[in-house]
Protein backbone atom coordinates (compact mmCIF):
# COMPACT_ATOMS: atom_id res chain seq x y z
CA UNK A 1 0.00 0.00 0.00
CA UNK A 2 1.89 3.08 -1.05
CA UNK A 3 -0.30 5.27 1.57
CA UNK A 4 -0.53 2.97 4.48
CA UNK A 5 -2.66 4.05 7.20
CA UNK A 6 -0.25 3.78 10.61
CA UNK A 7 -1.40 3.80 13.83
CA UNK A 8 1.49 4.69 16.48
CA UNK A 9 0.36 4.38 20.37
CA UNK A 10 3.18 5.63 22.41
CA UNK A 11 4.37 8.07 20.04
CA UNK A 12 6.37 10.32 22.75
CA UNK A 13 8.97 12.55 20.81
CA UNK A 14 7.94 11.59 17.16
CA UNK A 15 10.79 8.91 16.47
CA UNK A 16 8.57 6.41 15.03
CA UNK A 17 6.86 9.35 12.91
CA UNK A 18 10.24 10.06 11.50
CA UNK A 19 10.82 6.32 10.88
CA UNK A 20 7.58 5.89 9.06
CA UNK A 21 7.47 8.70 7.26
CA UNK A 22 11.25 7.92 5.84
CA UNK A 23 9.63 4.24 5.07
CA UNK A 24 6.55 5.30 3.83
CA UNK A 25 6.42 8.83 2.77
CA UNK A 26 2.83 9.30 1.55
CA UNK A 27 1.43 7.27 5.13
CA UNK A 28 -1.17 8.27 6.67
CA UNK A 29 -0.43 8.45 10.83
CA UNK A 30 -2.27 8.65 13.85
CA UNK A 31 -0.13 9.33 16.89
CA UNK A 32 -1.19 8.73 20.08
CA UNK A 33 0.58 10.33 23.64
CA UNK A 34 -0.79 11.28 27.04
CA UNK A 35 2.35 13.60 28.09
CA UNK A 36 0.93 17.05 26.99
CA UNK A 37 4.52 18.51 26.74
CA UNK A 38 5.58 16.24 23.53
CA UNK A 39 1.95 16.24 22.24
CA UNK A 40 2.57 19.72 21.87
CA UNK A 41 6.05 19.34 20.48
CA UNK A 42 5.37 17.18 17.79
CA UNK A 43 2.31 20.29 17.30
CA UNK A 44 5.06 22.27 16.54
CA UNK A 45 6.68 20.10 13.87
CA UNK A 46 3.79 18.78 12.26
CA UNK A 47 0.46 21.02 12.78
CA UNK A 48 0.29 21.93 8.85
CA UNK A 49 0.83 17.95 8.13
CA UNK A 50 -2.60 17.18 7.39
CA UNK A 51 -2.10 13.18 7.26
CA UNK A 52 -0.33 13.18 10.37
CA UNK A 53 -3.11 12.93 13.48
CA UNK A 54 -1.71 13.95 16.87
CA UNK A 55 -3.51 12.60 19.81
CA UNK A 56 -3.20 13.52 23.59
CA UNK A 57 -4.75 10.45 25.13
CA UNK A 58 -3.34 7.12 26.26
CA UNK A 59 -5.06 4.16 24.66
CA UNK A 60 -5.93 1.20 26.68
CA UNK A 61 -9.01 -1.86 27.28
CA UNK A 62 -11.40 0.69 27.70
CA UNK A 63 -12.24 4.23 28.09
CA UNK A 64 -11.82 6.47 31.14
CA UNK A 65 -9.24 8.04 33.42
CA UNK A 66 -5.43 7.01 35.54
CA UNK A 67 -2.84 8.31 37.25
CA UNK A 68 0.00 8.19 34.71
CA UNK A 69 3.69 8.65 35.49
CA UNK A 70 5.83 10.98 33.93
CA UNK A 71 9.45 9.75 33.84
CA UNK A 72 12.90 12.20 33.39
CA UNK A 73 13.44 10.51 30.36
CA UNK A 74 10.15 10.77 28.99
CA UNK A 75 9.90 7.67 27.03
CA UNK A 76 9.93 5.75 30.22
CA UNK A 77 6.62 6.76 31.22
CA UNK A 78 3.84 4.26 32.20
CA UNK A 79 0.86 3.84 34.06
CA UNK A 80 2.86 1.61 36.04
CA UNK A 81 5.38 2.63 39.20
CA UNK A 82 8.84 1.92 38.99
CA UNK A 83 10.61 -0.74 41.17
CA UNK A 84 12.80 1.26 43.51
CA UNK A 85 16.23 0.68 44.04
CA UNK A 86 17.08 -1.37 40.55
CA UNK A 87 20.12 -1.30 38.44
CA UNK A 88 17.93 0.00 35.38
CA UNK A 89 16.78 2.86 38.04
CA UNK A 90 20.40 3.37 39.48
CA UNK A 91 22.06 3.56 36.02
CA UNK A 92 19.11 5.67 33.97
CA UNK A 93 18.95 7.95 36.73
CA UNK A 94 22.94 8.50 37.30
CA UNK A 95 22.80 9.10 32.78
CA UNK A 96 21.37 12.06 33.90
CA UNK A 97 22.88 13.12 36.98
CA UNK A 98 19.67 12.56 39.40
CA UNK A 99 18.79 10.90 42.15
CA UNK A 100 17.29 7.74 41.46
CA UNK A 101 14.10 8.29 43.69
CA UNK A 102 13.72 11.41 42.21
CA UNK A 103 13.36 9.47 38.35
CA UNK A 104 9.72 9.85 38.52
CA UNK A 105 8.84 13.86 38.30
CA UNK A 106 5.12 14.12 38.80
CA UNK A 107 2.23 12.10 38.54
CA UNK A 108 -0.79 13.41 35.80
CA UNK A 109 -4.42 12.66 35.07
CA UNK A 110 -4.38 10.77 31.53
CA UNK A 111 -7.42 10.26 29.40
CA UNK A 112 -8.01 6.84 27.89
CA UNK A 113 -9.56 5.97 24.72
CA UNK A 114 -9.77 2.72 22.77
CA UNK A 115 -8.50 1.61 19.24
CA UNK A 116 -12.25 0.54 18.05
CA UNK A 117 -13.83 3.59 19.44
CA UNK A 118 -11.40 5.38 17.58
CA UNK A 119 -11.59 3.71 14.31
CA UNK A 120 -15.33 3.98 14.63
CA UNK A 121 -15.82 7.54 15.27
CA UNK A 122 -12.96 8.79 12.72
CA UNK A 123 -14.44 5.73 9.98
CA UNK A 124 -11.13 3.54 9.85
CA UNK A 125 -11.67 0.48 7.96
CA UNK A 126 -8.16 -0.81 7.93
CA UNK A 127 -5.10 -0.12 9.63
CA UNK A 128 -1.96 -1.45 8.12
CA UNK A 129 0.62 -0.98 11.12
CA UNK A 130 -0.38 -0.92 14.84
CA UNK A 131 3.08 0.62 16.66
CA UNK A 132 2.46 -0.38 20.53
CA UNK A 133 5.30 0.67 23.07
CA UNK A 134 3.77 2.03 26.17
CA UNK A 135 6.37 1.02 28.50
CA UNK A 136 4.10 -1.97 30.04
CA UNK A 137 0.32 -1.18 28.65
CA UNK A 138 0.58 -3.21 25.40
CA UNK A 139 -1.75 -5.80 26.84
CA UNK A 140 -4.27 -3.44 27.28
CA UNK A 141 -3.78 -1.74 23.85
CA UNK A 142 -4.86 -4.66 22.32
CA UNK A 143 -7.83 -5.40 24.58
CA UNK A 144 -9.23 -2.28 23.60
CA UNK A 145 -8.81 -3.63 20.22
CA UNK A 146 -11.09 -6.20 19.94
CA UNK A 147 -13.32 -5.75 17.56
CA UNK A 148 -10.63 -4.44 14.56
CA UNK A 149 -8.67 -7.58 15.20
CA UNK A 150 -11.43 -10.53 15.29
CA UNK A 151 -12.74 -8.59 12.09
CA UNK A 152 -8.76 -8.36 10.79
CA UNK A 153 -8.59 -5.07 10.37
CA UNK A 154 -5.08 -4.73 11.35
CA UNK A 155 -2.39 -6.04 9.18
CA UNK A 156 0.84 -5.93 11.04
CA UNK A 157 1.62 -5.21 14.95
CA UNK A 158 4.61 -4.12 16.38
CA UNK A 159 4.94 -4.18 20.43
CA UNK A 160 7.48 -3.86 22.41
CA UNK A 161 8.20 -6.22 25.49
CA UNK A 162 9.96 -5.20 28.83
CA UNK A 163 11.30 -8.40 30.69
CA UNK A 164 13.58 -7.01 32.78
CA UNK A 165 12.38 -5.37 36.26
CA UNK A 166 11.84 -1.95 35.25
CA UNK A 167 7.89 -1.47 36.21
CA UNK A 168 5.90 -2.74 38.97
CA UNK A 169 4.09 -5.08 36.28
CA UNK A 170 6.19 -6.92 33.42
CA UNK A 171 4.47 -8.06 30.38
CA UNK A 172 5.22 -11.98 29.25
CA UNK A 173 4.75 -13.36 25.41
CA UNK A 174 1.57 -14.67 26.55
CA UNK A 175 0.36 -11.80 27.86
CA UNK A 176 0.41 -10.40 23.69
CA UNK A 177 -0.37 -13.35 21.94
CA UNK A 178 -3.53 -14.63 24.37
CA UNK A 179 -5.26 -11.81 22.62
CA UNK A 180 -3.60 -12.14 18.94
CA UNK A 181 -3.46 -16.05 18.68
CA UNK A 182 -7.25 -16.40 18.73
CA UNK A 183 -7.86 -14.15 16.17
CA UNK A 184 -5.23 -15.46 13.77
CA UNK A 185 -2.47 -13.30 14.28
CA UNK A 186 0.88 -15.34 14.22
CA UNK A 187 4.43 -13.98 15.76
CA UNK A 188 6.74 -13.79 12.75
CA UNK A 189 9.68 -12.03 14.50
CA UNK A 190 11.62 -10.81 17.59
CA UNK A 191 14.77 -8.29 17.58
CA UNK A 192 17.57 -9.28 19.36
CA UNK A 193 17.29 -7.63 22.63
CA UNK A 194 20.49 -9.41 25.22
CA UNK A 195 19.16 -11.64 27.72
CA UNK A 196 18.03 -11.57 31.73
CA UNK A 197 21.07 -13.38 32.17
CA UNK A 198 23.98 -10.73 30.49
CA UNK A 199 21.81 -7.37 30.07
CA UNK A 200 20.39 -5.15 33.78
CA UNK A 201 18.19 -4.22 30.48
CA UNK A 202 16.46 -7.19 28.26
CA UNK A 203 13.62 -5.85 26.06
CA UNK A 204 12.51 -7.15 22.58
CA UNK A 205 9.87 -5.86 19.71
Amino acid sequence: NSEPVIFDVGANKGQSIKRYKKLFKNSIIHSFEPNIDEINNLKKEYNNKKEIFLNNYAVGEKEGNLEFNINAASGHSSFYDLIPNTTWVKKRSRTIKIESQDYTIKKVSADIITLDNYAEKNKIKSIDILKIDTQGYEDKVLEGARNLLKNNKIKLIQVELIFSEIYKKSLQIYDIEKTLGPNGYKLFSISNGGSLISNYIFQVD
